[in-house]
């Protein structure tokens, strides 16, 4: 049943591999969700090296999905990208305001 609504989906039957691809990073992503939330309230801020770089690391997978016709994945990841993108720019919103300024001292 759900590979046939994946095969109209898509116009043929996923590649299992793309299938277990997706459900992890699409797990990665929701994990992080509340780690999201308390970013963008100001409560904490991410490593921005760690933010930064990890974008930029799914931005490439998902592009190289894309291009392999992984496309459940290209999704998955992303919205991952997505994801981690908002985390380092709340982040870099957080370390420059006075609220982080004062909790450094």
């Amino acid at each position: 049943m759900v590979a046939d609504i994946i095969s109209s989906f898509f116009g043929h039957a996923p590649d299992i591999h793309d299938i277990i691809i997706a459900v992890v990073s699409f797990a990665f992503a929701f994990i992080l969700l509340p780690q999201l939330r308390d970013v963008r309230k100001g409560k904490i801020s991410l490593n921005l090296y760690t933010s930064s770089l990890t974008t930029i690391g799914l931005i490439v997978l998902t592009i190289n999905f894309f291009a392999m016709g992984f496309w459940i994945s290209f999704a998955a990841d992303f919205f991952n990208s997505v994801v981690w993108g908002l985390l380092f720019v709340f982040s870099v919103r957080n370390k420059k305001s006075p609220k982080m300024l004062k909790q450094k001292k």
